[in-house]
């Protein structure tokens, strides 16, 4: 996807979900200011990610990994690396992480676009990184409940289905419960 495809893409879900347009806003304006350079993670100030958030096929679960670097549930996905098709960069993340080569149904277009703060830190390799934005373009897909996966231990500490109706016992975070709240107006 061409980076002026993707603001349009950006662009349309601004005006879909008016609760998400200052995110939106925020990253059209990001990949403007920095165009290719907004891709990479060597730009200190922040980078555009794409990510995956996987159903099962009624769209009654949702299969989540537990991250090893920030110990919580997340979609699969993060850095581009470089590459301006985020949908390639979530849908390539998503086979990487969970070890799933079956390839997953897509939903339409971007479902969430949302932002993260991360914060100081050094890597287990010892570079030190500064606080930075993370602009994360999130898409929907299904898969098969009975597919197999393989977590990719480097990354990922746990891969788990979570019924959408009781998920809130085991995840917290608001922004995951809104995309939540919006399979459920799906089904």
């Amino acid at each position: 996807m061409s980076i002026p495809s993707l603001i349009l893409s950006l662009e349309q879900h601004g005006r879909d979900f008016l609760i998400e347009k200052l995110y939106t806003d925020q990253t059209i304006s990001w990949i403007r200011e920095y165009e290719d350079f907004a891709f990479v993670k060597n730009n200190m100030r922040g980078h555009i990610t794409g990510s995956m958030l996987i159903t099962n096929l009624e769209k009654t679960k949702v299969l989540l990994m537990f991250h090893k670097k920030y110990q919580e549930w997340t979609q699969f996905g993060w850095h581009c690396d470089g590459e301006t098709d985020v949908l390639a960069v979530a849908t390539r993340e998503f086979h990487e992480e969970s070890g799933i080569i079956q390839e997953p149904g897509i939903f339409d277009d971007i479902f969430s676009v949302q932002m993260w703060d991360v914060s100081d830190r050094t890597s287990s390799s010892g570079i030190f990184q500064p606080a930075h934005h993370h602009y994360d373009i999130i898409y929907l897909a299904a898969i098969s409940e009975d597919t197999l996966f393989a977590r990719q231990e480097s990354e990922v500490d746990d891969i788990r289905w979570f019924d959408i109706e009781w998920i809130e016992k085991y995840i917290g975070e608001k922004w995951m419960l809104d995309m939540i709240e919006k399979i459920k107006k799906l089904v």
